[in-house]
């Protein structure tokens, strides 16, 4: 019966092992997704199931077993003990001191154990401060910056030129939308009757204007011809998927709605993740606006990687006061609003890296695996600079998948005599 365990105990093992690499190969049985975390939850309790019912096998059938009247241990008869002759004894002594003699053990090499959190805090991207004389702000080193609006419409977006899905972006009165379908069709028989073509006719309907059907809708209102004349850069994310959200409860009076807000989304054509802080305000007679609009995006499977560095360079928004003085003296009414800008940038900041640790400590809770599931992390590696790069556990299937969205499309598996390389961060190199 131990043998059997024993059996089923190795496949078991060798089972989980495999599935942490290509899971695919093992959860053939299982229907839907086939993820690296049902193959070490499958097969890690099975390992255990196993591990105990030989454990107990062993103890119950045991030839050691106690018996009535001994020992757990056999006894050696007295006779036996002094009929052994010397010379075996002293043979004895001398192999005890052989075998205490130091062995040449050869040096393993050294694994960096490190976890998606460590590398994302301490493999920063670059930061260099970027000001227009209006506002300031730090920046990933080499990103291009694009401005547009004035004064309460001031806004910014910084995005790697390697890849547009590496961004962080604020928007401030990003509007109006329509929030009733009568309201976009009352402006259509107007124009059809011969009125003045208006500047926000292209406007999609939002409705209700939730922080999430702001998003949902933010692609179909970042192509009409009023964005694109004010901000041609505007990042145009469509296909959006709502992962998690969060209520933001320090809101202004006016708000409709505001949220944090984790999604995936498609642009040009790649796939993308971000964290978008979203306030919305429905201003009546059917129309709304965004009333801030703050996003920091990567490649999809790369965003906890680079999630610090872009908090790091939302936090440092800074207007001068110069500027602030300047608008204030054109009477525009909703300069002062600017005034709050940076201090609501780096409240929302802090609540993206609140949201952003609670996420990396629940998937380090859920991982029983040493090595690095359980650090929640994975790494590839680049034949052509001899690097490793340390990514999400997940990221390399959608990698094998998608790689053509990469310029980059050539990284593979970990090779293991690789181990010993200290791992860079993915988010920086992989684009």
């Amino acid at each position: 019966m131990e043998i059997l365990f024993c059996v089923l105990l190795l496949i078991s093992l060798i089972c989980l092992v495999i599935g942490l690499i290509r899971p695919r190969y093992v959860l053939i049985f299982l229907e839907g997704t086939k993820t690296r975390k049902k193959a070490l939850l499958i097969f890690g309790i099975l390992s255990i199931i196993f591990l105990v019912s030989f454990s107990l096998t062993i103890t119950v059938f045991s030839p050691f077993r106690q018996q009535p009247g001994k020992g757990i241990f056999p006894v050696v008869e007295k006779e036996a003990e002094e009929e052994s002759p010397e010379t075996p004894q002293k043979e004895g002594l001398e192999e005890k001191k052989v075998s205490e003699e130091p062995e040449e053990s050869q040096p393993e090499p050294k694994v960096y154990a490190v976890s998606i959190g460590d590398i994302a805090k301490t493999e920063l991207l670059r930061l260099t401060t970027w000001t227009d004389g209006a506002v300031s702000m730090d920046v990933p080193v080499n990103w291009n910056i694009y401005t547009g609006g004035q004064c309460a419409t001031k806004s910014i977006l910084a995005r790697d030129p390697s890849t547009e899905l590496k961004q962080v972006f604020y928007f401030s009165e990003a509007g109006p939308v329509y929030t009733s379908q009568e309201s976009k069709q009352r402006d259509q028989n107007y124009v059809a009757m011969g009125g003045n073509k208006l500047s926000y006719f292209e406007s999609p309907v939002v409705n209700p204007l939730t922080a999430e059907n702001y998003l949902k809708n933010f692609g179909a209102f970042a192509i009409t011809s009023l964005f694109q004349q004010a901000f041609p850069e505007v990042p145009v994310m469509t296909d959006i998927k709502i992962i998690s959200k969060k209520e933001i409860t320090d809101k202004p009076h006016y708000v409709t709605d505001g949220k944090l807000i984790r999604a995936e989304f498609k642009q040009g054509g790649k796939s993308g993740e971000g964290y978008f802080h979203i306030i919305t305000a429905d201003l009546g007679m059917g129309f709304g606006y965004g009333m801030m609009f703050v996003g920091m995006t990567a490649p999809k499977g790369l965003l906890d990687l680079i999630t610090p560095s872009l908090k790091k360079s939302l936090e440092s928004y800074v207007i001068s006061q110069e500027y602030v003085s300047a608008c204030l003296q054109a009477q525009n009414k909703a300069a002062a609003g600017i005034l709050k800008a940076g201090r609501i940038l780096s409240q929302s900041s802090d609540t993206i890296m609140e949201v952003w640790e609670n996420k990396l400590e629940s998937e380090q809770r859920m991982s029983e695996k040493y090595s690095d599931a359980i650090l929640g992390s994975s790494r590839l590696y680049n034949p052509q600079t001899d690097e490793v790069y340390v990514v999400t556990p997940e990221f390399y299937d959608f990698y094998q998948i998608h790689n053509t969205e990469f310029e980059k499309n050539y990284l593979q598996e970990m090779p293991n005599d690789k181990w010993g390389h200290a791992p860079l961060n993915g988010a920086e190199y992989i684009y």
